[in-house]
C-alpha cells in the first residue's frame, strides 16, 4: 500500500468501514451479557471448535436458505476472521505460484494482494453493468487451456462488486457455473455485501445455491454489518474442500466471544438492524450521487449501485488519479486510485469512492473538494 493511503483524513472515501451511525452498541453489549449468562462463560475456558460456534453456523445456514437460496448445513460452514480470513484459508489450501486466477476487470485490493503474494497469475475479465462478461471469460478460458496453463480459480464478488458496484446477473451466473464445470475451474463467490441492498430489483440467488456439482465455494461476513473490529466472516464449502481445510484447522478462527455476541444479536435483531443500515446507506449513497452530479462534469462517468458501500468513477482519458492523492490528503480527502485494483497497476483514470463512513453532509463537502483538485490538475 502506498504510504499516502496509511494516513488519516476527515473525508474517508477509501475504506468500506462499517457505517458508524448504525453500530448497535447497546444491542451488542446486551448480546454479550446474555451469552455470558446463558452459557456462564464456560465455553470461553476452552478453545473453540475448529469450524467455530455451532449455533451461529446453524443461524447462518438458515439465513442462507431463506435469503440467498442456498441449501447447506452447519457442517459445511466454517467461521473465519472476516471474509478476508475465509478467502485466505481457501487460497492457502489451493493456490500455488503460477496458478491462473480469473477475476473481474477490477479486483478488491485485499484479495488481489493475497493472490499476488501467493504467486498467482491474475487475469482480469471484461466487466460491465451485468457483472463479469461470460463470453469474454469463455474466450480467455479456451485460450489459456490451449496453452496448458494451470487454471485454478474463478473469483467473483458477485453482489455490489468491490470496487465497481455491479451485481452479476442471474443469466451470467448460470453461464459462469456452466463454464466452471466445463473447464473444471471452481468458483470462489464472495457475497460480503449481500446484506446491503438499498433499492432496485431483488438480488439473484447465490451461485452456490444454483450449482449442482460442487463447483462453488462461498464466503461472506458480518464485519461490515456490525463492526469492522469484530472481524467475523464465514465460508461454505463442498465436502471434499472441507476435508482439505480441516487439515489446516480451517485457518484464521474468529474470537469465540465475538461469535457468541453476533449469534445472540443477529437471532434477535438481525432483520431490524439490516433495515436500519439500509436506510442509512441510502442517504449516504444518494448524497454522493448528488455531489458527483453537482461537481463532476459530463465527461466523467460513475456507477449508481443499488446497494453496497461504494461508487466507481471514471475520469476522462489521460487523467491520473495517483497524481492527485497527495494533494487530496493534504485537503483531508482520502480515496482509492483505480490502479490499486489491477494486477498491472494500470487504468489511472479510475477511482473508488466509499460512502459508508462519513455523514451525508461530509460526503457533500468532500466530493466538492475532490472535484476542485481534479479541476485544478486539468483533468476536466
Amino acid at each position: 500500500m502506498p504510504p499516502e493511503l496509511e494516513e488519516d483524513a476527515k473525508y474517508l472515501f477509501s475504506t468500506t468501514f462499517t457505517d458508524p451511525q448504525t453500530i448497535p452498541y447497546e444491542g451488542l453489549s446486551e448480546a454479550v451479557s446474555e451469552a455470558m449468562r446463558r452459557q456462564k462463560g464456560a465455553d470461553l475456558a476452552l478453545y473453540p471448535p475448529p469450524q467455530g460456534h455451532e449455533a451461529l453456523r446453524e443461524l447462518i445456514a438458515a439465513n442462507l436458505s431463506e435469503k440467498r437460496g442456498v441449501d447447506t448445513t452447519p457442517e459445511s460452514i466454517f467461521l473465519s476472521s472476516g471474509a478476508g480470513g475465509a478467502v485466505q484459508t481457501i487460497l492457502d489450501a489451493f493456490i500455488d505460484p503460477g496458478d491462473v486466477v480469473l477475476a473481474e476487470e477490477f479486483v478488491y485490493m485485499g484479495t488481489l494482494k493475497q493472490l499476488v503474494e501467493r504467486g498467482a497469475h491474475v487475469v482480469h475479465v471484461a466487466t460491465d453493468g451485468q457483472g463479469m462478461d461470460t463470453a469474454a471469460l469463455e474466450s480467455i478460458l479456451r485460450s489459456l487451456a490451449s496453452e496448458g496453463k494451470r487454471l485454478k480459480l474463478i473469483y467473483s464478488i458477485s453482489v455490489y462488486q468491490n470496487p465497481m458496484g455491479v451485481t452479476l446477473s442471474e443469466e451470467r451466473r448460470e453461464r459462469l457455473i456452466e463454464l466452471s464445470q466445463e473447464f473444471g475451474v471452481p468458483i470462489l463467490e464472495n457475497e460480503s455485501y449481500a446484506d446491503f441492498r438499498i433499492d432496485g430489483d431483488p438480488l439473484p440467488p447465490a451461485m452456490i445455491g444454483m450449482d449442482g456439482q460442487d463447483s462453488v465455494m462461498y464466503v461472506s461476513a458480518y464485519t461490515k454489518l456490525l463492526g469492522c473490529g469484530l472481524r467475523l466472516g464465514y465460508g461454505v464449502v463442498p465436502d471434499e474442500v472441507q476435508e482439505t481445510l480441516a487439515k489446516m484447522s480451517f485457518g484464521t478462527s474468529p474470537s469465540y466471544l465475538s461469535s457468541m455476541a453476533v449469534y445472540e444479536f443477529m437471532r434477535r435483531h438481525g432483520d431490524e438492524h439490516i433495515e436500519k443500515v439500509r436506510a442509512s446507506l441510502k442517504g449516504k449513497r444518494d448524497a454522493m450521487l448528488r455531489a458527483l452530479g453537482d461537481h463532476f462534469p459530463d465527461g466523467c462517468r460513475w456507477s449508481s449501485p443499488a446497494g453496497g458501500m461504494m461508487l466507481w468513477v471514471r475520469l476522462p482519458d489521460g487523467a491520473d488519479t495517483w497524481s492527485v492523492l497527495g494533494a487530496a490528503l493534504a485537503a483531508d480527502v482520502k480515496f482509492n486510485p483505480g490502479p490499486q485494483f489491477r494486477a498491472g497497476r494500470d487504468r489511472p483514470n479510475y477511482l473508488r469512492l466509499t460512502y459508508s463512513y462519513n455523514t451525508p453532509e461530509e460526503i457533500t463537502e468532500g466530493v466538492a473538494i475532490l472535484a476542485d483538485l481534479f479541476r485544478r490538475k486539468g483533468f476536466f
